[in-house]
């Protein structure tokens, strides 16, 4: 056997490559990861406002009212009370909390992250 075959691994640019890589993903779980947490915080609260108003006679008023409690409780502020859509409608009240976030990655990139899928019911 040669040396050259006995010498195998990484070469000093696939390492810094893949250094490289794992920076710019590190960066992204950091920076985006709190987003996530905040969004599952909200979730988390909306739906609890959901379970103990449903069945009831509550106002949107009064809805926003208990949100507005457990927003300053659970210390949320990725998004505020105004841009949450709360109304009457056939079924009972619609609570949309749909927002998006941005959030500088590196110089002059940004991760725009949505979140749609937060719209909850409180039946009659």
């Amino acid at each position: 056997m040669s040396m050259r075959q006995q010498q195998r691994g990484m070469s000093m640019l696939s390492f810094v490559m893949l250094a490289g890589v794992a920076v710019v993903l590190g960066t992204m779980v950091v920076k985006l990861a709190p987003l996530y947490i905040d969004y599952w915080s909200l979730s988390k609260v909306i739906e609890d406002v959901v379970e103990e108003s449903s069945g009831g006679d509550t106002s949107p008023a009064q809805v926003r009212q208990a949100l507005q409690r457990r927003f300053i409780t659970n210390r949320i502020e990725a998004v505020s009370l105004r841009d949450i859509t709360i109304k009457n409608n056939d079924k009972g009240i619609l609570i949309d909390a749909s927002y998006e976030k941005r959030v500088p990655l590196f110089i002059n990139i940004d991760a725009v992250v949505k979140f749609e899928e937060a719209q909850f019911q409180i039946l009659r």
